[in-house]
C-alpha cells in the first residue's frame, strides 16, 4: 500500500476542517433568520428545576468516568499508578481542551504541563493522550451502529436516506467493531502505521476502552436529550445515533468545543424541530456540560498552579537556609 506523505497529510486536513466548518457556516446562515429569539427565552425559562438537577448529575458522571479513565490510561502508558493527579489533569484538560480546540493538541499540552512534575516524559503524555481519546472513539461508532440497526425508520427520517442504505451503514459499521474486537484477540504484533510501530491494546483493555465509551457517550446524548422539546418525536436510543453524528463533527471541525457546527448537524438531521426551540435546547446543554465544568476547570487550575507555586516558593526557601 502507498503511503500517504506527511506534508500532503498537513495540507489535506486543514482543507477538511475548513469544509466542514464553511458548510456548518452555511447551514446556520441558512436557519438564522427562521429563529424566534422569543422562543429560545421560552424553551429556556420552561424548563424545570428538577430537569436541570440531572443534567447535572449527567455531566458529574461524564467527568467522574473520564477521570477514572484518564488513571487507566496513565497506568498503561508509564506503570505507574497516579490516580488521583490523574482524574484531576482529566477534569482540567477536558473542558479546557475543548474551549480553546484541536482538543488533542491543547489538552496534550495541558497534560504536560501537569504530568511533568510527576516524573512522566513526553513520549508517555502522548500515549496518554492517545489511549484517553479511545474510548469515545470505540464508545461512539458501537452507539452509531446500534442506534442505526435498532431504529431505522428514525434514522431514514434524520439522516433523509433510505432505510436500506442506513441498514447498509449499521451492519458495515458493527462489522468494522466486531472485527477491531477480533483483530485485537488474535493478533500479538504491533502493527505500523506510517513508519511507526504500534502495540494494540489486549482484548480486556479494549473491552474497558468500549465499555467507559459507552458510559461517557451515553450520559452526553442524554443531557441534549432531556432538554429536547416535544416535537423532537424520538426515543432516546434513536436519538443517539443522531447526536453522536453531530458530535463527531464538531470534534472533527476542530472548531472550540464544535461551536455552530454541532448546531449545524442538528438543524439538518432534526428539520421537524423549530429552529428556536433546538438553539434553546443546546444552549441549555451547552451550560451544563461545558459551560459549567470550564469554570470548574479554571478553579482547579488556579489553585494546582497556585498551590505549584507556593511548593517551589518553600523549597527554595529551605534550599537558600532562609527563615520560612
Amino acid at each position: 500500500m502507498p503511503k500517504v506523505p506527511k506534508r500532503a497529510l498537513k495540507r489535506f486536513l486543514p482543507l477538511v476542517w475548513l469544509s466542514i466548518a464553511g458548510v456548518a457556516a452555511w447551514v446556520l446562515a441558512q436557519r438564522i433568520e427562521e429563529i424566534d429569539f422569543d422562543q429560545v427565552l421560552q424553551q429556556l425559562s420552561d424548563m424545570p428545576a428538577s430537569l436541570l438537577i440531572v443534567a447535572l448529575l449527567c455531566s458529574a458522571g461524564v467527568y467522574t468516568t473520564v477521570g477514572l479513565y484518564e488513571g487507566i490510561a496513565v497506568r498503561l502508558a508509564s506503570g505507574r499508578n497516579l490516580r488521583r493527579q490523574a482524574f484531576r489533569t482529566a477534569v482540567i484538560s477536558n473542558p479546557l481542551g475543548r474551549a480553546i480546540g484541536v482538543a488533542m493538541v491543547s489538552g496534550g499540552a495541558l497534560r504536560y504541563r501537569m504530568y511533568a512534575p510527576e516524573g512522566l516524559t513526553i513520549r508517555e503524555v502522548g500515549a496518554i493522550v492517545l489511549l484517553v481519546a479511545m474510548p469515545y472513539v470505540f464508545g461512539v461508532g458501537w452507539l452509531i451502529d446500534f442506534s442505526l440497526l435498532f431504529h431505522l425508520k428514525d434514522a431514514s427520517r434524520a439522516f433523509q436516506l433510505p432505510v436500506a442504505v442506513v441498514t447498509a451503514f449499521g451492519v458495515l459499521g458493527l462489522a468494522k467493531d466486531i472485527g477491531w474486537l477480533a483483530l485485537v484477540a488474535t493478533r500479538q504484533e504491533p502493527i505500523t502505521i506510517g513508519g511507526q510501530s504500534i502495540r494494540l491494546p489486549s482484548l480486556r483493555d479494549a473491552l474497558v476502552q468500549i465499555g467507559f465509551g459507552l458510559v461517557q457517550i451515553s450520559l452526553m446524548t442524554t443531557i441534549l436529550y432531556l432538554f429536547m422539546p416535544d416535537e423532537l418525536a424520538m426515543t432516546w436510543p434513536a436519538f443517539v445515533a443522531v447526536y453522536c453524528l453531530a458530535f463527531v463533527a464538531g470534534q472533527l471541525s476542530n472548531v472550540p468545543a464544535g461551536l455552530g457546527v454541532l448546531e449545524a448537524a442538528l438543524f439538518l438531521m432534526l428539520p421537524q424541530i423549530p429552529p428556536g426551540k433546538l438553539v434553546g435546547a443546546v444552549l441549555a446543554y451547552r451550560a451544563v456540560y461545558e459551560v459549567i465544568p470550564l469554570g470548574v476547570a479554571l478553579l482547579l487550575l488556579l489553585l494546582y498552579e497556585s498551590t505549584n507555586k507556593a511548593g517551589v516558593i518553600r523549597k527554595r526557601l529551605r534550599t537558600s537556609g532562609s527563615p520560612p
